[in-house]
């Protein structure tokens, strides 16, 4: 049973990279040469154009729209269906069996893996229904476990909506671009980015870095936000992350209430802002992500 299924499994595959329909009627007294012979039929193809190559470009916006439609049928893409698109971002270059190991986790045939270049990989996958937000981090978070826990490898996922136009797909491939450059530099402790979940980091990103600098320039004057350390750094971002929590922050970071408003108190006298109060935290939290933003 299960060399019958490897079987189908290589036919699928067959007929998804050449966009022709084969079927076998039988596969003789032995199964493990007509596997071989299907494995090698498709190695031929690979690298001549296929449905790997035509999503590629399709992706990059490098197909002609009078011929998107003519390989879309070819390649057999429904129209009666779903898509969404992940990025993956491997921090070194990805290898073969990762492929194998990402193709395992969904249905044959109904979701094609494309290589962008040697650390980015996009699923494309094919969804019979739409499906939300949250589905999609899970779905974008299981790659990234399944990965990190049975390869070892480091990568991060960013995905972005349904879609229920095939035609939307190279847009929805900028935006998971987007995403995964604004996850990289607004969000690095997290794996996962979703492109309608960035926050004020997809906006920022957006402005001209001119902008940026004059927003800098008239909210803290002179002051060089490259002269708070990393341990002060890091006791606005949990203080923000509590809520603007005395109590809580001190709690998180193991510290005495007292040396807690002290560092604050530091940081008002060296920059002008009590991020006590709200207006100033939220304009200390914006010039955070400015910065990071200008200096990369």
């Amino acid at each position: 049973m299960k060399r019958e299924e490897d079987i189908a499994s290589l036919v699928d595959e067959l007929n998804q990279e050449t966009g022709l329909d084969f079927s076998l009627k039988e596969t003789g007294d032995d199964p493990k040469k007509t596997a071989k012979i299907l494995t090698k039929l498709i190695h031929r193809y690979k690298g001549t154009e296929n449905s790997g190559f035509f999503l590629k470009q399709f992706l990059l916006g490098e197909i002609r729209e009078e011929e998107i439609e003519e390989k879309r049928v070819l390649y057999h893409f429904d129209t009666d269906t779903c898509w969404t698109v992940i990025l993956l971002t491997f921090k070194q270059s990805y290898e073969p069996y990762m492929l194998r190991m990402i193709s395992s986790l969904y249905v044959p045939g109904a979701d094609r893996t494309v290589e962008m270049d040697p650390n980015h990989l996009v699923l494309v996958r094919q969804l019979k229904n739409e499906i939300s937000q949250d589905e999609l981090r899970e779905m974008a978070q299981i790659i990234v476990d399944t990965l990190g826990t049975e390869a070892l490898i480091s990568v991060k996922a960013s995905y972005d909506r349904c879609y229920s136009d095939f035609k939307e797909l190279p847009q929805s491939y900028r935006n998971v671009c987007s995403a995964d450059a604004v996850g990289n530099l607004f969000l690095e402790s997290e794996n996962v980015y979703g492109y309608h979940n960035l926050g004020l980091g997809k906006l920022i990103y957006t402005m001209p870095k001119d902008k940026c600098q004059e927003f800098l320039q008239d909210h803290l004057g002179d002051f060089d936000l490259s002269e708070i350390d990393s341990e002060t750094r890091n006791t606005i971002k949990v203080f923000f992350d509590c809520g603007l929590s005395l109590a809580e922050t001190a709690r998180v970071l193991y510290l005495h209430r007292n040396t807690l408003v002290y560092r604050i108190e530091k940081i008002e006298k060296q920059c002008g802002l009590d991020i006590r109060k709200f207006d100033d935290a939220i304009i200390m939290k914006i010039a955070l992500m400015m910065y990071d933003y200008i200096r990369k």
